[in-house]
Formats: C-alpha cells, sequence, structure tokens
C-alpha cells in the first residue's frame, strides 16, 4: 500500500511539474518605454509557458527532435513568433532570409500587423522596422535572400536599444579632480578589446556594425564559434531563434566581461593635482583602467603588471608613483624617498632630481624587429624588465620583499636560485663592494645583473628578458 502511495505522488509531482511554468526568469525591461509597454503580453506568455507547452511545440516539427537549438525553437513557436514550413519541418539548419529576421524582431517587440493579401508577408514588418528606426533604407536589398551575421548582429542591438540600456564600459578619470581632462587619451569601451580576443576575424566586420557587434558580444545575445564571428557568414534560422529568445530573456544571456582572474584594475597616481598628464606618453594621472588578459602583446606582461599592482602593499615606505602608459602600454613604479623628494622631482625643470629605484615593464620592445636594437632577440639591449636601485639602502629596507614576488613570477621552479642571485649583486651593493656584472640565463630568461660600487656610487640593477627570446647560444657573452 505504502508503494502504491510514494507511486501515486511521484506521478503526480511529473504531472504538476509539466504544468509549472518552465523559468521564472522575467524578460523585464529597464523603463516603461513605449516599446516596453507593447511587449508586456509577450513577456508574460512567455513567463506562463510550462515545459508541457514546449514539448508540445517541439513535437510539431521532427526536424529538430535531437537538434541543440530545440528548446529555443519551440518556445518562439509557442509565442507564435515564426512557425514552420507548411511540411512540418522548422528546417533549424535553413539559411535565414532577411524577411524572415524582421518579422521575427518586429514580433518580439509587440507588433502582430496583419499581411494583406497580394503583399509579400514581410512587408508590413519591414515597414515598421524602417519606422522605428531599426533598419534603414536600402540596407536590405532583397527580402528574399539570407542576411548575414554582421547585419543581424546590428539589428538585434537597435532592437534591444528600444527597451533596454545597454551597457557603457567606458574608461573614466575615476575620482580626478579635473573632470574637464575626463576624455583625454584612450577613451573606449572597457570591454572592446575583451570581445575582440573572441573574434580573431573582427577587422573583417564593415566598420558602421562593429561597434554593435561588440555590444552584442558584451550583453550576451550573440557569441561565434572557435574565437570567430564570421561576419559575412549567415545565420541559421536556429541561431535566430536562440538571439529573440535573449532578446526576450535577461537570464538567457552571459555577458561576456572578464572575470576576477582575467582583469585587474589599474589606477595611475594622483600625483600633482593634474599637472602630471603626458600626452606624449600617454600617462593621464588618477585614471584608471580595467586591464584584462590580450591587451597586451604578451601575456607576461599583463601578468607582471598584476603582480606590481596586486602586491603594492608589500612596499612598505616612500613615496610611490604608479604610471602606466597608454602609448607603449608600459609600466613602472617608481620610489621617492619622501613627498619632498617627489615634489623636488615634479618642479625640476632640468630633469636633475630623479627617482632613485624603480621597477618597469618595457612593453614597447615587444613590437621591434628581431634584428634591430632593443628588440627582444637583443642580448645587450632587449631586456623587458628591469629592477633599478641608485639608493640601495632604501631598496633593501622597503622593496626588496615587494620584487621577490616578481621574482617568483618570472622564473617559477627556478626563484630560489634567482632570488639567491638577486640578493648577492644586492649584497654588493649594500656592502660597498666593487661594481660587478654578470649574465645567467635562468627558466628560459637572461638576466644581466650589476651591483657594487661604481661611477654612480653603490648601484644595484637586475634585468630580465622575455621568456624563451634569448637562449644558451644567444645570450651575451661578457668575456
Amino acid at each position: 500500500m505504502l508503494k502504491k502511495l510514494l507511486c501515486a505522488i511521484t506521478v503526480s509531482a511529473i504531472l504538476l511539474s509539466a504544468l509549472l511554468p518552465v523559468t521564472a526568469e522575467n524578460a523585464s525591461t529597464s523603463g516603461s518605454t513605449t516599446t516596453a509597454m507593447r511587449m508586456q503580453p509577450l513577456f508574460d506568455k512567455y513567463n506562463g509557458l510550462t515545459q508541457l507547452n514546449i514539448d508540445i511545440e517541439r513535437a510539431k516539427y521532427p526536424d529538430i527532435k535531437n537538434h541543440w537549438g530545440s528548446n529555443y525553437i519551440a518556445k518562439i513557436s509557442a509565442l507564435e513568433i515564426i512557425a514552420g514550413y507548411t511540411d512540418g519541418r522548422f528546417g533549424p539548419n535553413d539559411k535565414l532570409l532577411g524577411g524572415q529576421y524582421i518579422l521575427m524582431l518586429m514580433r518580439a517587440i509587440g507588433y502582430s500587423p496583419e499581411v494583406p493579401q497580394g503583399v509579400p508577408y514581410y512587408k508590413p514588418f519591414t515597414d515598421l522596422a524602417l519606422k522605428e528606426g531599426i533598419l534603414t533604407k536600402g540596407e536590405i536589398s532583397d527580402y528574399t535572400k539570407p542576411i548575414t551575421r554582421e547585419l543581424a548582429a546590428s539589428l538585434a542591438r537597435r532592437t534591444i536599444g528600444k527597451y533596454e540600456n545597454v551597457p557603457h564600459d567606458y574608461f573614466v578619470k575615476g575620482s580626478d579632480p579635473y573632470p574637464s581632462k575626463g576624455n583625454k587619451g584612450f577613451f573606449d569601451n572597457v570591454y572592446t578589446g575583451y570581445q575582440k580576443l573572441k573574434m580573431t576575424d573582427y577587422p573583417t566586420i564593415t566598420s558602421k556594425y562593429l561597434q554593435d557587434v561588440i555590444d552584442c558580444y558584451r550583453i550576451g545575445l550573440l557569441t561565434g564559434s572557435n574565437n570567430k564571428f564570421n561576419p559575412k557568414g549567415t545565420l541559421t534560422r536556429a541561431e535566430a531563434s536562440v538571439i529573440i529568445i535573449k532578446l526576450l530573456d535577461k537570464k538567457a544571456r552571459v555577458e561576456s566581461i572578464p572575470s576576477a582572474s582575467e582583469s585587474f584594475k589599474w589606477k595611475n597616481s594622483n600625483t600633482n593635482n593634474g599637472e602630471y598628464d603626458n600626452e606624449a606618453a600617454g600617462f593621464y594621472e588618477n585614471k584608471e583602467y580595467t586591464l584584462y588578459k590580450g591587451l597586451f602583446p604578451m601575456m607576461e606582461i599583463w601578468e607582471t603588471a598584476q603582480t606590481m599592482y596586486k602586491n603594492r602593499s608589500l612596499i612598505t615606505g616612500g613615496k610611490i608613483d604608479f604610471t602606466y602608459s597608454e602609448k607603449n602600454k608600459s609600466f613602472a613604479i617608481n620610489y621617492f624617498n619622501s613627498q619632498d623628494h617627489f615634489n623636488q622631482y615634479m618642479n625640476d625643470i632640468y630633469g636633475l632630481i630623479l627617482p632613485l629605484n624603480g621597477i618597469g615593464i618595457a612593453t614597447q620592445r615587444s613590437q621591434i624587429k628581431k634584428g634591430q636594437k632593443e628588440s627582444l632577440y637583443d642580448n645587450g639591449n632587449g631586456w623587458l624588465y628591469e629592477i633599478s636601485s641608485y639608493e640601495v639602502d632604501k631598496y633593501n629596507k622597503d622593496l626588496k620583499n615587494y620584487s621577490y614576488e616578481l621574482l617568483k613570477l618570472w622564473f617559477g621552479k627556478d626563484y630560489e636560485q634567482a632570488k639567491n642571485i638577486h640578493d648577492q649583486y644586492l649584497g654588493y651593493a649594500l656592502n660597498d663592494i666593487d661594481w660587478k656584472h654578470q649574465i645567467y640565463l635562468l627558466n628560459g630568461r637572461q638576466i644581466s645583473v650589476v651591483g657594487g660600487n661604481g661611477d654612480s656610487g653603490n648601484v644595484f640593477s637586475f634585468q630580465v628578458w622575455a621568456k624563451g627570446f634569448i637562449t644558451k647560444d644567444t645570450m651575451l657573452n661578457l668575456n
């Protein structure tokens, strides 16, 4: 008896689940625009769909039974946005025609015009799209031909803009007290480069559609495959079904933004009350950047910059100046003994007062061709990273532990050996021993290290080459 009761409860639960809405995902809009209000009945119908409704629609089309897009197709069919062919097929892999896409977009924003007899099915919908400003005159020359992916993306972006606020992620000056300079320098969508990483073919996107495609990636309306968007390719009926559901349902989208492991913030120092901007070098004080993987020509540059910034609390004294140059995509940390030392540096018109300790990334060298001076293959002048100290007591006290974190990143399993070399030559400078210079090769990186007393007093320099550019056969020979 108990077993029968349990079976009855299970069957009832299954039946009940089929009758419940399959999603509580509210495809709500941002504000009560005319478009949003017109769409409300469609949203209500969408949110009221049950699994039973979807299964019934899916069963109508035998050719979607095992198709990846069957769930999306069943939903738009239930919403009466588009149906299958008269022969009972949906044709999920058929190329989508321009007229079909415009019809789907207009129905998705609540329009359901009558189609007069003898008029092409798409004509009332294209007229509405032109009136709404979603479509421009002449943009589609033949509505019976397939639509390109880039145009489909642009039309979807214009459509969603009618009822949602698409994010505008711009670089800003942060808390800059001089907002008049707010749009100086690199002023672009923060995540533009990140989306381009997912589209190795983005240079082939027609320029007038590029930002719309980027926005569609950003908010999760469209994606490509194998890091390609294929802008001149066509869209299938199944792919269009996905776009329509994502237009209606925010929770069906996955926003494309760098994860915490893929990005970090770097903020240039607020050094001299807005007077420290150097436009020639592309440096803007107090400007904050979101820096993400792929923004730089080499991944290790991004990893080094991230390590430099996130470990800044290990610098235990002095006045620290963080600088990022947009022009060269180069980073530096300059150490001044005190605020007074820094003020002298800022007011020195002759270039005689300098930071006496620093760490820098010479990113621009990654763009120099092999064989030219200062390329990464140049074993004399092609270093990518440099730690330098002309006031070694301060460096030893306030910066050494910070530098160790960089050595861990650069040298990995050979960290202890690199640390010993670092400490040995720093020791020569600390102990007023005659100047010494040596070349090493560790973890695929050349090191040029100097330490001791020379013409410039007690100095220490630790230059590191990019990994893999200098080999045992090409490393510098001091003999």
